[in-house]
């Protein structure tokens, strides 16, 4: 007797080792990728958060064209560093991962396999080839697989007000949470049903009404309205242009030619999984359907709340509205990251299926390898590269840009402006007790001419002006290309500038 339990005990104790080696391994090749720089959009969006924890109201005194709690998270972190967006990039992920946890186990999965699949797999799905770091994706997607979980467990309420939070967070993901949760009302009386949506929808409008409320009061709420607006005009516009319609034409954004952002390989590893898994297989699961006996999976102890049925209509339907949601508005390869929500609806399914098929390491490492080719298969290269640049992306976050070192030194300056495209530097870091004059501190060639001439009209305001080494003429933009004139004449007779690294300072010449 003694015998057994001990073999037992170290049977159990083997299993552990190796998830948390999975897990280990997961995340030591993810990490280094949830390590965001200022260099792309991420220096543009630190900026952004910059100024509004210098007192600035959002689309009002400061812009940018993304959804208004993503900003709001990236201040409050910098409330304490400017370290913290790493901290909450990996918040994320670890939010998304637990999502994935519940939905396995709701599901009927082992709590060991099932730790693998949110904790391990999961942060390889969602740093895969479509990932880009500190982008609006991420927190998007955590959000809804956080809904889908907490529908799982008909936790409607919670996740409804998960659902209001992503319309404020990344409105266009909203159509696959509203498919999700839909899908799980759809199967049976536990899950909820009708009810269970109905009440959903309602705290979901209540969050909605909140967040709408505070903008209001900040002033803010008219302005995020007509980023729909200029969102719709930049989603349809010259990049998604293609000789067989926009709808192509954000396919091919999304899905480019030379494979970045891996989403054919993604929808391939998912459909792939579907088909080799029955959606009839069935383990004891409770639902709308006849359940059958069978033993619970070693580690079981949540309850089982929906059918592995669930997850396979999940990752069907979640896949279908994906596709549709970049159809309509991808413009770069990144937007193919929202595949990671069926991708997941897989990983939970999986784990369901191999917690009472397989045993050993050969479910933990199966797991692990779905979760890295549904994210798209990337290529080994960039993980090592993301491990080589973490010291320069942290040097990245925490030091002031050349430009605003130089401003910061001017005496007599009040208010500041900058002219040029992506803010690479965070040019705002170190700025907050200087007012800015322009909210749209970043201008690119293919903005409405209406707006380059309301941000030229506003320059001369400014008592001294970064101008960016990238506002130069471009072929093709006659619009920009004035703009760019107009800004040089200005700091050239109006300006004394003098050179920083990547840009100039030009101070208001005085008398």
């Amino acid at each position: 007797m003694k015998t057994g339990v001990t073999a037992s005990f170290g049977v159990r104790r083997a299993r552990r080792v190796v998830v948390a080696a999975a897990v280990i391994v997961a995340w030591f090749a993810a990490l280094p990728r949830l390590v965001p720089s200022t260099t792309g959009d991420h220096g543009t969006y630190a900026s952004v958060a910059e100024r509004l924890l210098a007192g600035d109201r959002l689309y009002v005194d400061v812009w940018d064209n993304k959804d208004p709690l993503f900003y709001y998270v990236l201040a409050v972190g910098r409330l304490v560093s400017p370290l913290s967006d790493i901290a909450v990039e990996v918040l994320w992920v670890v939010l998304a991962g637990i999502a994935v946890v519940v939905m396995a186990r709701a599901a009927g999965a082992s709590r060991d396999i099932s730790v693998v699949a949110g904790l391990g797999a999961t942060p390889l799905l969602l740093t895969g080839p479509a990932y880009e770091t500190g982008m609006t994706h991420l927190p998007g997607l955590a959000l809804l697989l956080l809904s889908v979980a907490s529908a799982v467990r008909s936790r409607w309420v919670l996740a409804g007000i998960l659902v209001g939070l992503l319309l404020l967070t990344k409105l266009i993901v909203t159509p696959v949470a509203v498919c999700a949760l839909v899908v799980i009302a759809a199967h049976g009386r536990r899950s909820g049903g009708l009810w269970g949506l109905t009440r959903s929808a309602a705290s979901a409008t209540a969050a909605l009404a909140t967040g709408l409320a505070v903008l209001w009061a900040r002033g803010e709420l008219p302005g995020w309205l007509d980023n729909f607006r200029l969102n719709a005009d930049y989603a349809d516009g010259d990049l998604a242009r293609s000789q067989y319609g926009s709808v192509v034409g954000h396919l091919l954004r999304a899905f480019p030619e030379d494979g970045r952002g891996g989403g054919a390989v993604s929808v391939a590893a998912v459909l792939v999984a579907l088909l080799a898994i029955r959606r009839s297989w069935t383990a004891g699961s409770p639902g709308s359907g006849p359940a059958t006996t069978q033993a619970r999976p070693a580690g079981a102890g949540a309850p089982q709340t929906i059918t592995p049925a669930a997850l396979w209509d999940l990752a069907l339907a979640t896949l279908g509205i994906s596709l549709v949601v970049i159809a309509a508005t991808a413009t770069w390869p990144h937007h193919a990251q929202t595949l990671s929500v069926p991708g997941a609806c897989v990983l939970a399914l999986m784990s369901a299926r191999l917690s009472h098929t397989a045993h050993g390491w050969r479910p933990v490492a199966l797991v692990l390898v779905a979760g890295f080719v549904a994210a798209g298969a990337l290529h080994p290269y960039f993980y090592l590269t993301s491990a080589r640049n973490v010291p320069a992306s942290l040097r990245m976050l925490q030091q002031q840009s050349p430009a605003s070192v130089a401003l910061a030194s001017q005496p007599g300056v009040r208010t500041c402006a900058r002219a040029g495209s992506n803010d690479t530097s965070a040019h705002a870091l170190g700025l907050r007790d200087l007012d800015l004059a322009c909210p749209r501190f970043h201008q690119y060639s293919i903005e409405p001419a209406a707006i380059l001439e309301a941000t030229a009209t506003c320059l001369p305001r400014a008592d001294a002006i970064i101008v960016d080494d990238s506002l130069r003429p471009e072929g093709g933009a006659p619009a920009w290309n004035a703009y760019v004139a107009r800004v040089r004449t200005l700091v050239g007779t109006g300006y004394d500038c003098v050179p920083a690294t990547g840009a100039q300072v030009c101070v208001r010449r005085t008398g």
